[in-house]
């Protein structure tokens, strides 16, 4: 039995993939799945690395068996390997579309970084947009319904940012965090100016919102629901699409900004 990151020996995607037949035999021959397709970093999407998911598309599941199905995933998969599981039928269209590999991955790694990040974004901007209807609709004084609702938005939307911010991480500074302050220590990484590798990716005032988020991530999942406040949430919850839209802002002036390896290349020439 292997142990990940502190805890277990780091998982190799030669592994990874053979989990995966596994987990597709067992969902077939045990729940009827009638396909299951593996995509992202262990189809080789992205760059396999220390925390990277095994992410595992299904379709003809049963609904009423799902959570049944990836807890026995359990028995097959790795020690330290975390199953993804994307019931086809559910997919949102962009990504169903990169699971079928209806549309190519463009060759360049940093073209085709920014293709999986345009896709982030647009689930993020669903987030955000079913954030601004429960706002348009809540009581003066959020219900306990409306205040769990979107408490799960909230700790949807940082993870949302927080999985952009980790491919950025690993495919262009070669790694990120971990232990235990992994989370924090990923947004200050993102933040740092790497003069040979890039320009920062965020800047500080930008950083110190997002950590508010994660410090209610913390919270959310470590809490009771009961213990949710409105006063406490609203400003997140308020002022969650203003934060995408600067989260947005600095990731294309990242990505539209001249790389240092290219200007010492032309240097060079």
């Amino acid at each position: 039995m292997k142990e990940k990151t502190g805890t277990f020996e780091p998982i190799t995607r030669a592994e990874a993939l053979a989990a995966a037949e596994r987990c597709a035999r067992l969902l077939r021959e045990r729940f009827g799945a009638r396909r299951v397709i593996p995509f992202g970093s262990v189809r080789g999407d992205g760059p396999w690395h220390v925390k990277s998911d095994l992410d595992l598309a299904v379709e003809g599941l049963p609904p009423d068996q799902f959570f049944r199905a990836w807890g026995a995933l359990r028995e097959v998969a790795p020690a330290g390997l975390e199953v993804d599981l994307v019931p086809l039928e559910d997919a949102y269209p962009e990504m169903r579309a990169r699971i079928l590999q209806e549309v190519a991955m463009p060759q360049e790694p940093f073209v085709a970084l920014r293709r999986l990040i345009d896709d982030e974004l647009t689930a993020l901007a669903r987030t955000a947009e079913q954030n601004e209807e429960l706002l348009k609709t809540r009581a003066d004084l959020p219900t306990w319904v409306e205040l769990r609702a979107m408490a799960g938005l909230v700790h949807e939307f940082y993870t949302g940012c927080e999985r952009i911010l980790e491919r950025i991480a690993v495919q262009i500074d070669g790694g990120a965090p971990s232990g235990a302050y992994s989370h924090s220590d990923l947004l200050a990484q993102v933040t740092a100016d790497r003069p040979s590798v890039r320009p920062p990716v965020l800047d500080e005032a930008l950083r110190l919102r997002l950590q508010d988020y994660l410090d209610f991530r913390h919270f959310f999942r470590h809490g009771y629901g009961y213990t949710l406040d409105w006063a406490k949430m609203r400003p997140l919850v308020e002022t969650m699409g203003e934060t995408l839209a600067e989260f947005n802002r600095q990731l294309t002036q990242f990505f539209e900004a001249p790389s240092p390896k290219s200007d010492q290349a032309s240097t060079a020439s």
